[in-house]
């Protein structure tokens, strides 16, 4: 069974290994709102995520475009939803399956910016790196304006 690339994965500063892909497997299942992220938090307190939304689903949700406020989503509906999802994913999972807050991003993965792989897939680390001010945003304290926080821990 694939269990996701192992350059991926991390430690969270307690320590704890992350399994990307499981978590990432997880998230978008848990919120179909969602059609792909990318997973934050070596070294830090927790499981964070950069996410891109499932078009159809806003669509279906929402009746028209979501509102954005530049490289964010910022409608409160779908933020709504989202930390629902998250409160969900996050009831039955441990600490380096929890997904604590999440950003939803306007602008997607880039293949110029080295944000894709030749076979179409994200690349993990370079989203990280390319959009590391919004990894911060996620970290912040309190959080921002725009930050997804789930339910349970908001």
């Amino acid at each position: 069974m694939f269990r996701g690339r192992i350059a991926e994965d991390f430690k969270l500063s307690t320590g704890t290994f992350v399994r990307v892909g499981a978590v990432r497997t997880a998230l978008l299942s848990a919120a179909p709102l969602l059609a792909d992220a990318v997973i934050a938090g070596e070294n830090r307190a927790c499981v964070c995520a950069l996410a891109w939304l499932n078009t159809a689903e806003a669509a279906k949700l929402l009746g028209q475009e979501p509102q954005a406020d530049g490289d964010l989503v910022t409608d409160e509906t779908i933020r709504a939803a989202l930390a629902r999802a998250l409160a969900g994913h996050n009831a039955a999972a441990g600490s380096a399956a929890r997904v604590e807050r999440l950003l939803v991003l306007t602008r997607p993965a880039g293949l110029d910016a080295g944000e894709i792989t030749d076979k179409g897939y994200v690349n993990q680390r370079q989203v990280l790196a390319n959009r590391a001010a919004l990894v911060e945003l996620l970290y912040a304290e309190p959080p921002p304006a725009g930050v997804v926080v789930s339910e349970r821990t908001a």
